[in-house]
Formats: C-alpha cells, structure tokens, sequence
C-alpha cells in the first residue's frame, strides 16, 4: 500500500489556512461540520497499478484518488467555495494530479453550497506522481 494521505493533507491544509484563516479542514467527510468554511480531503483510493508490477513487488505503484469537499454558508458560500476550491485545485494540480470530477451542489434549505472535487494519479512507491 503506497498511503500517501498525510502529505497531502497536512500540505493542502496549510495552503487553505493561508488562503482563508477560518476554514476548518478533516481527513474525512462530514455532514455538519462544527463551523464553516469546512473543507475535507479523503484519499478515497489506494489501489495496485498493475502495469507497474514487477516479479518481485507487486506494489510498485498505486492507482490514488482524493476526493475534496468545500463547504460554506452565508451570503458568500458559492465565491467562498470556489476560491477555496481554487486553491485545492492548484496545489494538487502541482503535486501531480489531474481533476477527474467537481460538482457543485447545495442542500435542500440553501443555507450550505458544497462542491466536491476529485483528483487522481499513479504513485509510485517514492511518492512520485505520474498521470493515468
């Protein structure tokens, strides 16, 4: 298994604080978070990239996927979400990883605006990143 969750996390957090010093941030998904902005980052993959499998090690390489959530509320939550999710993008973008999804939604009272981001790549056991 190539966990390469952590990094990730606690770099792409520190980007988001500097971005916006109330954002909260988790490693895994809520419904009601305690405050807002709230963002979460889940490494929702860890799979084995066949292709880079050798004789010897079967685990040269994983398939990893984060999904992102940014949340907010307020008169600004949809210009809240987009600059944090803006962030999110360019910093994974540099680490190696492209944007498969981003979906804006918004709950059923209009009070909260979500948009959920996902990214992927190949990772090599260096913690390298190749793109799919």
């Amino acid at each position: 298994m190539i966990n390469i969750h952590a990094e990730v996390y606690d770099r792409l957090t520190a980007k988001l604080v500097l971005s916006n010093n109330n954002v909260k941030t988790s490693s895994v998904y809520t419904n009601s978070p305690s405050s807002y902005p709230f963002v979460s980052i889940e490494q929702i993959d860890d799979s084995v990239y066949e292709q880079g499998s050798d004789c010897c090690e079967i685990e040269n390489f994983a398939n990893i996927a984060f999904e992102i959530n940014c949340m907010a509320q307020g008169e600004t939550r949809m210009s809240e979400c987009y600059e944090l999710l803006e962030v999110a993008d360019n910093f994974m973008k540099s680490i190696g990883f492209i944007r498969e999804s981003m979906t804006p939604m918004q709950d059923q009272n209009e009070t909260t605006y979500r948009i959920i981001s996902r990214y992927s790549a190949v990772v090599g056991k260096d913690h390298k990143t190749y793109r799919r």
